[in-house]
């Protein structure tokens, strides 16, 4: 199997829903052996769109005889509001967010949305601070591939009291092994958390950064089939979650001190999601990545920049894996919306997403530019990206200054409080106008409404 790295330049003048031009593009572009383990649009200019995206090819060299899945999932629209109200929290990884460019510091806003929301859904970037993971009780922690497929109502997220965790690790990493087990037996001993097996993968994977055109850092895997095996060996020994380490290579000082002082994204931002996300396609269990310490050799005893504080208090940076993973909700694929298995949150809970303002390209925004969910873009969540609203043009943003505005929104959809009543001026009722193209003739009506035997 091999990781590549791509743009695709689309023209969007007069164009359709973001999720269906994609989409679109998906099909025609993207080979017939190759699969699609990421995608974002990061730049729109002068009426096109670049389209980043992270292809692994030869994917029947390691699936054999089975058949690749889609390369995006057929979306099913939102059909309506139900209860618990969940909102999603999406902080991408490998554009120097504000918050969440670090390891953990967008956990504070986390919990603040979710003490706004009945159930608030995440990924693990959000809150993987090292050693600590503080996420709130009523937080789900589900790895970004899965939280798109869940956004485009194709999987279910049933809440897991506990799982039992399996552990891959990079032979690359041998020298911190025992940091690495003692981790594990941390966790049990103290926590409670089962997760005693680990498999040492067969050969490194050759894990690397690599910057995309855009600057993000999005990073490439040498070996990628290795996992494949572990991860199957893993969960044939009974595994319900999958945890990993790897070294990434490539780091040097100029980029470490430019990530501490907030100049570049985190190198390695990338190139964790690769992994998680083709164990998510494949395996459809709960997975999460640490990366072993690649730059010991590079940093002193601390830093002066507290959002990176937590990268130096631990050598495997592992503990919060395990703790968001034991508790990760299960993934339920399902055969419609209409129909979730026992208590399974589905798309129809979701009354919000809530992402940075400036990256507006991720799978999030446009499935909820698909389902009409209001998107709440934070503009104080700066990134190096210049993907808003002004150039998405989507009608269901929200557009707010700082999270702390964007819990009161998420409150106000929670109550079913009009957005617009709580501003001032507040307009006067409007009389709706009539559209000869919004006519229907009768037949199209009876249509329309009429309810299948």
């Amino acid at each position: 199997m091999n990781i590549e790295n791509r743009v695709i330049r689309l023209p969007v003048r007069g164009r359709e829903q973001w999720l269906d031009l994609v989409a679109g593009t998906l099909v025609r572009e993207v080979e017939e052996d190759a699969y699609p383990l990421r995608y974002a649009i990061t730049r729109i200019d002068d009426g096109v769109a670049w389209l980043e995206l992270t292809l692994a090819s030869g994917w029947r060299e390691v699936l054999g005889s089975a058949e690749r899945p889609p390369v995006l999932l057929p979306p099913r629209r939102k059909r309506y509001q139900t209860r618990p109200f969940a909102v999603v929290q999406v902080v991408p990884t490998g554009v120097r967010c504000e918050f969440g460019g670090y390891a953990g510091d967008a956990t504070p806003v986390t919990n603040l949305l979710a003490a706004s929301a009945e159930l608030l859904v995440t990924h693990p970037n959000a809150v993987n601070a090292s050693d600590l993971n503080e996420m709130a009780e009523n937080v789900l922690y589900v790895e970004g591939r899965s939280l798109d497929d869940f956004l485009l109502g194709h999987l279910g997220l049933l809440p897991a009291s506990a799982n039992r965790i399996g552990t891959f690790v990079d032979p690359a990493g041998l020298d911190y092994l025992e940091e690495v087990t003692a981790c594990l037996d941390a966790a049990r001993a103290v926590a409670g958390i089962d997760c005693d097996r680990y498999r040492m993968l067969q050969e490194s994977l050759g894990v690397a950064i690599e910057w995309s055109a855009t600057g993000c850092a999005v990073g490439t895997v040498r070996n990628p089939e290795v996992v494949v095996a572990a991860v199957a060996g893993l969960i044939s020994e009974g595994a319900q979650a999958i945890g990993g380490l790897s070294v990434i290579h490539g780091v040097d000082g100029d980029m470490f001190r430019r990530h501490l002082s907030g100049e570049l994204p985190n190198p390695s931002g990338g190139i964790e999601a690769i992994l998680t996300h083709l164990i998510s396609a494949l395996f459809r269990v709960p997975t999460a990545h640490a990366p072993l310490p690649y730059y010991r050799a590079l940093k002193g005893r601390s830093t002066r920049n507290p959002r990176a504080a937590a990268e130096f208090i631990s050598t495997p940076h592992y503990f919060s894996v395990l703790k968001g993973l034991a508790r990760a909700p299960r993934l339920v694929p399902l055969g419609s919306t209409a129909e979730p298995p026992g208590h399974a949150i589905t798309l129809d809970h979701v009354g919000a997403i809530v992402m940075p303002a400036s990256c507006l390209g991720g799978l999030p925004a446009l499935a909820a530019e698909a389902s009409a969910i209001p998107l709440i873009a934070v503009q104080e969540n700066r990134t190096i990206l210049e993907v808003t609203n002004a150039k998405m043009g989507m009608v269901n943003v929200v557009v707010v200054s700082s999270y702390l505005e964007a819990a009161g929104v998420v409150l106000a959809l929670r109550r079913g409080l009009s957005l617009e009543s709580l501003r001032r001026p507040l307009g006067t009722a409007r009389k709706a106008a009539w559209a000869e193209q919004v006519l229907q003739s009768a037949e199209e009506i009876r249509q329309a409404t009429s309810v299948a035997p």
